[in-house]
């Protein structure tokens, strides 16, 4: 019998399970939309319990289609989406889970940003404090829901819950933990010293034990095992920060390329041998000993779920009531849509931009001979002019990028994927399976269980990519020429914040 690995990759909208054989060929996967409590204006929450059984139902169904025997499945890897807490109370009973979403904390941050101590704190953790940053939500929970706060048990993050849910261990690993705000980059942990500046000590015994992510954290408990069709003793490995799992499930491990994922949120990143400078959004732990030089914030595809939500409500419908992708039919809109300056402008800031962008989304340059498919084109435009704002912070940066992988959403679709080349000027490839992320933690899997000596060698085995798409020179002028303009309402509308 072939053995298989399972990835499981959650995001903040969606959350994906798929089988790989040892070869790295995605043998299927299963997806579903992860729903959000929107119970105050700024909160973005998410059901843990919903979500575990969402998880299970998922593996169970997978398996079962597949005709997978339990044994098969040598071990689990999962990764998740960063920041955002998932909380576990005194009894490691589900307490609060918040996505990376969420900007209840906009005012704190900007009040937090005054305070005399930041600077100290940003060149500890190496991105300072932000609203959906693990660290300042905790900050938030203390403030404004102190009761809560006081029966946090454990902090973890999405993948670590789901982990906890499949062992019944608690842990995490590297990349979500030094991503998260709480970590000091100075010492290499999370220290006494940054938690006493974000008034946070009192929490750290909240903080379980860290791991790499291919160490096995723990196995699958029997309870699990009847649950998804999984074997008894299964072994779990810690996993990876999503946008790890992304860049190593699509072959990124070396500097040379960047990673781009276009999916919740503008993920632009880039291996380095030594911790990225001051001037990057965050730094992150990857493994071998480097970094990720990264450029993030919550403006890619999650601002093109609200618009179809919103504006396309009629063909999503008929698109599930008559089984068909309703992506395929948008893809051809925008291919069919003549690329022109007149077009209107869209700003993807619908969950709130980085320091150096505003806090809302709006479209702009409006007509009325304009039609519901020239919005949407130029929301899939936005979205990668936002994406080509974080690349151009990179490169200021020191960074050299060369060529780009893509995954995420936008990775599946070959209109935007070119779009992508033709406005970041560079190559662009894709992985050759449809969840990166997933083979990404499946790739760490492989290597707990014993199949690869080291993580690197999983990559080079399991990691296949597309060709290159070539950027097209004929649309470069009309394209700066939007772009150019996007800024300079982006910086107007920045002075009006």
């Amino acid at each position: 019998m072939e053995p298989y690995v399972l990835g499981i990759d959650c995001g903040n909208t969606g959350i994906k399970v798929a089988l790989f054989d040892l070869g790295g060929h995605e043998v299927a996967a299963l997806g579903d939309k992860v729903p959000s409590d929107f119970s105050e204006p700024g909160f973005v929450q998410c059901n843990m319990v919903a979500l575990w059984q969402q998880c299970g139902r998922l593996i169970h169904q997978l398996l079962t289609q597949l005709k997978v025997k339990p044994d098969q499945v040598i071990a689990v890897g999962c990764s998740g989406h960063g920041n955002g807490l998932y909380l576990l109370d005194n009894d490691r009973q589900p307490l609060l889970a918040i996505k990376s979403l969420d900007c209840r904390a906009n005012e704190l941050t900007q009040s937090l940003k005054l305070q005399p101590n930041y600077n100290a704190i940003h060149e500890m953790n190496r991105q300072g404090i932000w609203p959906a940053q693990s660290a300042t939500l905790l900050i938030w929970l203390k403030q404004y829901d102190s009761s809560l706060y006081k029966n946090i048990g454990q902090i973890l993050f999405c993948k670590d819950y789901l982990n906890f849910c499949l062992t019944g261990e608690v842990a995490t690993e590297y990349g979500d933990l030094s991503a998260s705000g709480l970590y000091d980059f100075s010492v290499d942990e999370v220290s006494d010293i940054l938690l006493s500046e974000l008034d946070l000590l009192d929490i750290k015994q909240a903080v379980p034990k860290v791991y790499e992510s291919q160490q096995v954290m723990g196995r699958v408990s029997n309870e699990v095992a009847v649950l998804t069709g999984l074997s008894e003793g299964t072994p779990v490995v810690s996993g990876c920060f999503d946008i790890v799992a992304c860049a190593i499930g699509s072959g990124v491990w070396q500097s040379q390329s960047a990673s781009v994922i276009a999916g919740s949120w503008s993920v632009n990143q880039v291996v380095t041998q030594s911790l990225p400078s001051r001037d990057v959004f965050m730094a992150c732990h990857f493994p071998e000993q480097r970094y990720l030089a990264i450029e993030s914030s919550a403006t890619s595809a999650s601002n093109l779920e609200w618009f179809i939500c919103e504006f396309f409500k009629q063909e999503k419908c008929l698109a599930e009531k008559e089984n068909n992708d309703l992506f395929q039919y948008l893809n051809r809109l925008v291919a069919d849509t003549e690329v022109t300056k007149d077009l209107p402008l869209f700003h993807p800031y619908l969950y709130g931009g980085c320091d150096n962008q505003p806090v809302q989304g709006n479209f702009f340059g409006l007509a009325g001979w304009h039609k519901k498919s020239d919005l949407l084109y130029a929301v899939y435009e936005g979205i990668v002019f936002g994406h080509l704002e974080h690349v151009s912070q990179l490169r200021m940066t020191g960074q050299h990028i060369e060529s780009v992988i893509l995954s995420g959403g936008a990775a599946r679709s070959q209109v935007w994927s070119q779009m992508f080349a033709d406005i970041l000027n560079v190559n662009i490839q894709t992985s050759d399976c449809t969840q990166a992320g997933a083979r990404g933690a499946a790739m760490a899997a492989a290597t707990g269980a014993g199949y690869f000596t080291t993580l690197q060698i999983a990559v080079n085995n399991m990691a296949k990519l597309n060709p290159p798409l070539i950027p097209n020179s004929d649309k470069r002028e009309v394209f700066q020429t939007r772009y150019q303009r996007y800024l300079a309402v982006s910086a107007a509308l920045k002075s009006l914040s």
